[in-house]
């Protein structure tokens, strides 16, 4: 199954048949509605107008996205449900602040998820053209030990993972990954792991991971991948780094 890109993530759009329904003040798919409020909210992260607790304005995301506020509000639920925002009743919306448990968390969570989609995608490796699309994506890899901003560097990661579900034939690993905002989860961890210092291991896990895959193993695939993830765990445990926005006061408007 080939989708395409999503440039102002860097990950993959939902497949097919997930996500129909329609705003009725807009009239656009929801899917495609959540998408735009969740990219300008990334946007403005990167550019520096927001940081983690900070307040969301529905009006004002609104006004920049030439919608009405109704489809933005609601964009906003359903960025709650997926634990990018926080609301809170006749008071307004945050976005959410990570902390060190909580990255420690979701990798214990997705582990074992992307564990599904690697071991997939190794026994089916020697169809069609996979196993250069598995040998792109390590090469991909590779090549962005470099990238700037740092965050850049784990929508690669998330790529390959991407790559190899859709290899696999699992579209709900997909869904189940991208329901934890991998992405806005993305740019804690680069402020919260020494990326300079760990991107070598990165990359050597993920070789591993290649080499298990393209050797069709798909209880290697899946153990390296867990073991990864347990590294991962080990490394903000033992950094003492604070996420982004830990300890900082929330501020708390009407949306």
């Amino acid at each position: 199954m080939r989708r395409k890109r999503d440039p102002a993530t860097g990950g993959w759009s939902a497949p097919a048949g997930f996500a129909n329904a329609t705003s009725p003040d807009s009239g656009e798919p929801k899917l495609s509605l959540v998408q735009r409020v969740h990219q300008k909210i990334l946007e403005e992260l990167d550019n520096g107008e927001l940081r983690p607790g900070q307040r969301l304005v529905a009006a004002e995301l609104a006004e920049r996205l030439q919608l009405s506020r109704a489809p933005v509000r609601e964009a906003l639920h359903v960025l709650a449900g997926q634990g990018l925002v926080d609301l809170h009743p006749d008071r307004g919306a945050v976005l959410r602040t990570l902390t060190r448990d909580d990255l420690i968390d979701i990798y214990e969570a997705i582990g074992p998820v992307a564990a599904l989609g690697v071991a997939a995608a190794a026994r089916r490796i020697d169809e069609g053209d996979n196993r250069r699309r598995i040998e792109e994506a390590i090469e991909n890899i590779r090549r962005s030990a470099d990238i700037q901003p740092r965050f850049k560097f784990y929508l690669v990661l998330n790529e390959f993972h991407y790559v190899a579900n859709s290899i696999g034939r699992k579209p709900y690993v997909d869904v189940i990954l991208r329901s934890v905002n991998l992405e806005y989860w993305n740019r804690h961890l680069a402020e919260a792991i020494d990326l300079r210092a760990q991107i070598p291991h990165y990359i050597r896990n993920y070789e591993r991971l290649a080499d298990s895959i393209l050797a069709g193993d798909a209880r290697a695939a899946a153990a390296v991948t867990v073991s990864h993830c347990e590294w991962c765990m080990s490394v903000l445990q033992a950094s003492g780094s604070r996420a982004p926005g830990d300890a900082k006061p929330r501020l708390i408007v009407d949306t």
